[in-house]
């Protein structure tokens, strides 16, 4: 299987993390912060573009199923995306009154950036079979790890100071990160070219359109379902640990934002590292147990947190859980592929990317209750932690009653 078409795929995932890095870093700070509007602006936002992609992913995912093209529709809403983006970029340098409508082409711009996942996440299996998938997974899972470094790396400068047009400040960094990201997609977007064998048009059967019957038919298979509620459940654990680690640095351990900022650079390496060797290691031993086994870890790491109190004793433990984030995604997004019906590959990965959009949800409720009734201090946050360990023990439960045949491996060999 040639390399070129997983570097373009690799090279496009990399890309797409530095100008999602830089809108998630500067354009809230410069909405918020810069221009005084309320936080639920930026949130609402937020929770408009998931709501439309949650709405319309099933439909589209069915429709890729169907023809199995997806460069094509990739091409197009990247390019929706470069331009919501660039727009956006152009008018938080040169406008301090158009809040409102940056922040709704804001919205729709974010809502193509999540429609891409549709067409690129489900290209892994046409990169990959079941010998290497959890590898190349890895490798993909590593370049957006390195990318979001890189993200926040590059655009520094430009909040520091450096000025390309208007005003300084963070307004400036969102302009650069665009264009890298168009630059850096350009090659994935020009030159990868899809099996031409594989590429149909079988019109979708009366009924299959329907986003309940899509639901029923791709949860009938049991133990696909069971994955998407076992990642529901810890992904959600995990990234509402990641979007408080800052706070949960500053608070309990009083680390200067120096510290907290190479410690996340630190550890987003040893993520992308970490994603290629247990990619590896899952090829060999089972992408199932593999990843059982990596969360059977991360519940110690975060009883770790909770029992220890001395920052420097925990450095190693935070480095060595990067190694772990990485291929927890990696593995997971090979999984699917792996349990997908082979007519139902691209559905099965939209209900992926929706339930990581869910997954801001119940890991949220529970560690605000955590600080909600034992207070926002080391009590609160050591609670939080233990509430996010018992999300990962019923996930683990979850993943115990999959049940993996080599019918369903055999099936995978096909896609």
């Amino acid at each position: 299987m040639s390399k070129k078409p997983l570097f373009l795929w690799s090279l496009y995932d990399f890309a797409n993390s530095i100008v999602l890095m830089a809108f998630l870093f500067y354009f809230s700070q410069w909405l918020v912060i810069d221009q005084g509007k309320p936080a639920w602006w930026y949130n609402a936002a937020l929770i408009v573009s998931s709501t439309l992609f949650i709405i319309t992913a099933p439909l589209v995912s069915k429709k890729i199923d169907a023809t199995k093209v997806k460069i094509k529709g990739l091409r197009f809403w990247t390019l929706l995306t470069f331009a919501g983006y660039t727009g956006v970029s152009l008018l938080v340098m040169f406008s301090d009154s158009l809040e409102v409508f940056a922040t709704i082409l804001y919205t729709l711009s974010t809502y193509a950036y999540l429609v891409c996942f549709l067409y690129f996440t489900p290209m892994l299996n046409d990169l990959s079979s079941q010998e290497n998938r959890s590898w190349r997974s890895g490798i993909g899972q590593s370049a957006n790890s390195i990318g979001q470094v890189v993200g926040i790396l590059i655009t520094l400068p430009f909040v520091n100071g450096v000025t390309l047009f208007g005003d300084p400040g963070r307004a400036q960094a969102l302009f650069p990160a665009t264009i890298i990201f168009g630059l850096l997609a350009l090659p994935m977007l020009l030159f990868y070219r899809e099996n031409a064998n594989s590429v149909i048009d079988i019109p979708l059967a009366k009924g299959q359109s329907n986003p309940v019957s899509l639901f029923r038919e791709v949860f009938s298979c049991k133990p696909l379902a069971l994955l998407l509620l076992a990642y529901f459940l810890f992904s959600d654990a995990m990234l509402t640990f990641a979007n408080n680690f800052p706070l949960y640095l500053e608070t309990v351990h009083h680390a200067t934002d120096t510290v907290k900022s190479l410690l996340t650079a630190s550890i987003l390496i040893l993520a992308a590292i970490g994603a290629i060797i247990f990619g590896k290691i899952a090829d060999k031993k089972g992408n199932l147990k593999t990843l059982k086994i990596i969360l059977v870890v991360w519940c110690f790491i975060f009883m770790a947190m909770v029992l220890v109190t001395n920052f420097k004793t925990l450095i190693p433990i935070f480095l060595f859980a990067g190694i772990l984030f990485g291929p927890v995604w990696g593995i997971s997004r090979a999984l699917v592929g792996e349990l997908a019906p082979p007519h139902l590959v691209a559905s099965s990965y939209s209900y992926y990317v929706v339930a990581e959009r869910f997954a801001t949800f119940v890991g949220p409720a529970v560690w605000s209750i955590a600080l909600i009734t034992m207070g926002e201090g080391v009590r609160g946050y050591q609670t939080g932690l233990i509430s996010l360990t018992l999300l990962l023990i019923i996930s683990l439960f979850v993943l115990n009653r999959i049940k993996i045949e080599k019918s369903v491996i055999a099936g995978s060999h096909l896609t």
